[in-house]
């Protein structure tokens, strides 16, 4: 499985991977540096994309980042991001993976399974992230339980 975010929700998205190694998934997190992160995530099991790390200036990941994720199948790409991100729409493009799956944010048919619009909430706690992240497990499970 590979999850795609961008660094301004790792505390939400690192959660949600924690929850589905623990269920024995095995998981890759690539994150986008959002603009103003000096946050080290060195210490982290992610990969961080981003101007300063391995984007050209157009946004396009390096080549030897795409070079890895083409070797790699995955069953499934899950795109965390609330607003369009070139560099992880990028990706996407590229991506060896049976199913993606993420918030529609363009015309683009970037997904195989795409969330149309997110619930409203009133939860103080709540956030954009953490409402999609729900919405992707809720149709993940009733797609497995087709199966």
């Amino acid at each position: 499985m590979l999850v795609l975010f961008e660094t301004s929700d790792y505390e939400v998205v690192d959660l949600f991977v924690e929850g589905l190694l623990a269920k024995g998934k095995s998981v890759d997190g690539y994150a986008f540096r959002v603009k103003n992160d000096a946050f080290d995530y060195s210490e982290t099991n992610y990969k961080i994309i981003g101007p300063k790390e391995n984007c050209e200036k157009s946004e396009i990941p390096g080549e030897e980042l795409l070079k890895q994720l083409k070797i790699r199948h995955y069953d499934v790409v899950i795109d965390l991001t609330i607003k369009e991100n070139f560099s992880l729409q990028y990706i996407l493009a590229v991506v060896n993976a049976t199913m993606t799956v993420g918030l529609k944010k363009s015309k683009l048919p970037f997904y195989d399974f795409s969330i149309s619009k997110l619930p409203k909430t009133k939860d103080a706690e709540s956030s954009p992230v953490r409402e999609l992240i729900k919405s992707i497990n809720h149709y993940l499970i009733m797609i497995k339980g087709r199966e």
